[in-house]
């Protein structure tokens, strides 16, 4: 089980006059919020699962306090059940398993009701679970000769009361997984390495049982809906600042970052002695906009070193991270490889430049905006206006194609940010760019596929800020009363799609549909019925 303490203290050996000790003491004393604590407790129950007498006998040697019960699936001889052990046979097609430690279930006859087990062993081949990660309590493994003594320790060790941090906060507010029907994103879902994370028709759903910590969710989150709570992110750039300046403080120089898993700490005495440790739960945890802060608190380059562990969703997703930040750089005039994986080598170092001093706000998209336009200031020269980005950067605008575009404000209805608004008392479409982050969810709803995306970077902070109107038009007036309540594009584009219907072959038919609500009532009575 994972402690509920952040990141392990790191052995320094004692050097005299030595920067980088002084700054990881200084990191160390920097206090971190407590994230909430996720438990489960287990009695030994252990749901066997195999096709043939292998299973029966693994589960008949099971020691107390394990208490063990078979399933067969797609067994082809039956296989005899000891004395005392209930063996029981299904197929696999329609078996059921879901659950965590503790809390497994299971429906072992078809039609049943479902049974709770603590712990599984699976002897399947494949496995019922695929996650990179196994769950808590779940073990996939062929069954040995020898009877698997590490795996029957390994289930007798699962018995008892445990306890691991809460990894996550949710705010749905700032998801930005679909509206309407549509989906925007589908980012965590496909990146968590547990199977942690479900994906639901506007929203989604984190298991905090499954969950065990991969913090890649947080990172690739456009928004910042899902935040990694151990430590939070502004804790994570409080440690970060203190190290960099404590460091920088005591006399070293050319700083740059390791970035490692707390539990696969590198030997410091080998590292060079510019290069500062900052151990995360795990590397996947922390992503762009740290990696960008780091620069701007004077970090020359950073370096990823992940463990074994990493996934490979998680390893893709870093590297759109990275691909993204190169991009940044290179699009600012600074070297696009300051930040990459440690085993590839080859860091492009940033230039010296006035490290960055403030505090971080709680909020990820803040946090990278505010070391973007740090890194903007610190240019030699004036900064370019506008950095084109790779197309799935959460940064830029949306495109409106005027002779397109009704105004029908569905853009409008879908935004879960409010990037693009309608404009209140005209037709008009209205967009702040700093709130876009992407999605896509405009471009999906437009009926008339007139919004095309825009990834980029605005340099100019007031720029980003700046209320922008997209498209709009004079409104179109009721020809009997003259109230606006329509656009001359919509009403045009209904005229032209209703050219040679019979119910609409008349003049005075035509005439009502550029008529308001009321006088097109007002018309078809005086008429004497409806059209």
């Amino acid at each position: 089980m994972n402690p509920t303490n952040p990141e392990p203290a790191t052995v320094v050996p004692v050097v005299a006059h030595d920067p980088r000790r002084v700054a990881l003491e200084a990191m160390a004393r920097v206090a971190v919020e407590p994230t909430g604590i996720v438990g489960f407790a287990t009695s030994g129950g252990v749901l066997v699962i195999g096709a043939d007498e292998h299973a029966v006998a693994f589960a008949a040697g099971l020691p107390h306090p394990l208490k063990p019960m078979v399933v067969l699936l797609d067994a082809k001889t039956p296989a005899p059940a000891p004395r005392g052990l209930q063996v029981f046979e299904a197929q696999r097609h329609g078996f059921e398993l879901d659950g965590h430690l503790g809390d497994f279930r299971a429906r072992l006859r078809q039609g049943g009701e479902m049974a709770a087990f603590d712990l599984v062993v699976d002897f399947s081949s494949p496995p019922l679970f695929d996650e990179d990660w196994a769950r808590l309590g779940y073990h996939a493994e062929k069954p040995a000769p020898g009877g698997n003594e590490a795996l029957v320790q390994a289930l007798v060790d699962e018995v008892g009361e445990f306890e691991k941090p809460r990894f996550f906060r949710y705010d749905p507010d700032l998801c930005v997984r679909g509206r309407s029907g549509l989906t925007g994103c589908n980012r965590c879902v496909e990146a968590c390495p547990a199977g942690a994370i479900t994906g639901l028709a506007e929203r989604i759903e984190v298991d905090p049982y499954l969950c065990q910590g991969g913090g890649i969710c947080a990172t690739v989150c456009p928004g910042g809906a899902l935040q990694y709570t151990y430590p939070g992110i502004a804790d994570s750039v409080e440690r970060l600042r203190r190290l960099v300046q404590a460091y920088v403080e005591a006399g070293g120089s050319d700083p740059e970052l390791l970035i490692h898993d707390g539990e696969a700490a590198p030997d410091i005495a080998s590292l060079p002695q510019n290069l500062l440790p900052y151990a995360v739960e795990e590397v996947p945890a922390v992503g762009m906009e740290f990696w960008l802060t780091a620069l701007a608190f004077g970090v020359r380059a950073v370096h990823l070193d992940p463990s074994p562990r990493l996934a490979a969703a998680s390893r893709r997703a870093l590297e759109v991270q990275l691909s993204n930040t190169s991009a940044l750089l290179e699009g600012l005039g600074f070297p696009p490889g300051a930040v990459g994986w440690r085993d590839e080598g080859g860091r492009n170092a940033m230039p010296a430049i006035q490290a960055a001093a403030y505090g971080a706000p709680g909020n990820k998209r803040e946090i990278l905006f505010m070391a973007l336009d740090h890194l903007v200031s610190a240019l030699p020269e004036a900064a370019p206006e506008v950095v084109e980005l790779p197309a799935n950067a959460p940064l830029g605008e949306i495109l409106v194609d005027a002779d397109r575009c009704t105004l029908c404000v569905s853009c409008a209805t879908v935004c879960p940010r409010g990037a693009v608004t309608a404009e209140e008392g005209r037709p008009a479409l209205v967009f702040f760019e700093a709130r876009c982050v992407q999605c896509g969810l405009c471009e999906q709803a437009c009926p008339e596929q007139a919004i095309t995306l825009g990834p980029r970077l605005v340099t100019d902070r007031e720029r980003r800020d700046l209320r922008r109107v997209l498209h709009e038009e004079v409104p179109f007036e009721c020809v009997r009363c003259g109230k606006p309540f329509a656009t001359r594009s919509s009403i045009e584009g209904v005229l032209a799609r209703l050219e040679g219907h019979a119910m609409f072959d008349g003049e005075q038919q035509r005439q009502r549909l550029r008529m308001c609500g009321d006088c097109r009532v007002i018309d078809m009575m005086q008429e004497g019925g409806p059209m």
